[in-house]
């Protein structure tokens, strides 16, 4: 079994951006997920994989029923669930553009032949964070801002909100941190996202 999700200790880390992570809410997840992810025990996880079903998003073990809840997703992941929700529509009209004013680098037209999608390689996003090693110290704020918005968007897709091939960030999880004060209740998306 593959497992989807990681940590995100493979990404500069300046502890200048909690601050700004601080007023998203997102403080507890993001010290949590910093670090080195905690072991996974591959048999218990195969066990409960084996025991879900789909058709009622809930394990049928041999005690009882049990599903993942909204308080096991605050508990376990310390994702905040009483803010604005996460939902809405968000545009790809010009999404490199916004992309390089949010992060301060827009990312790089596709190939020639291939579709556009309005995601970016994580291992792009790391490697034009990495030219500068990291975030320099006496950056203005606008670009420490623009760092820790890399950073967090890292982390989100790559702990919450992975897709099917676990290397890509959706600009849709960028959009949501453009502003600081915007608190949104990410515990409840990262459990309609795994029910998805």
């Amino acid at each position: 079994m593959r497992i989807r999700g990681h940590g995100a200790n493979d990404f500069p880390y300046d502890v200048r951006y909690e601050t700004y992570i601080a007023r998203l809410g997102l403080l507890p997840f993001v010290l949590q997920f910093k670090q080195n992810p905690a072991p996974v025990n591959h048999v218990a996880l195969t066990a409960l994989t084996d025991h879900w079903r789909p058709e009622t998003h809930s394990f049928h073990l041999a005690c009882r029923e049990m599903t993942m809840t909204l308080e096991d997703m605050t508990m376990i992941n310390s994702l905040p669930i009483n803010d604005l929700v996460v939902t809405g529509h968000v545009s790809v009209v010009n999404w490199r553009a916004r992309v390089g004013d949010l992060i301060g680098v827009q990312p790089p037209l596709p190939l020639s032949g291939k579709t556009d999608s309005s995601k970016v390689k994580h291992f792009w996003l790391k490697e034009v964070r990495r030219e500068n090693n990291s975030c320099l110290v006496d950056a203005d704020e606008m670009v420490v801002q623009q760092y820790a918005r890399a950073y967090l968007w890292y982390v989100l897709t790559k702990a919450v909100f992975t897709d099917a091939t676990e290397n890509s960030a959706l600009w849709m999880h960028l959009e949501l941190v453009t502003d600081w004060d915007t608190q949104y209740s990410w515990g409840s998306a990262a459990l309609a996202y795994l029910y998805r």
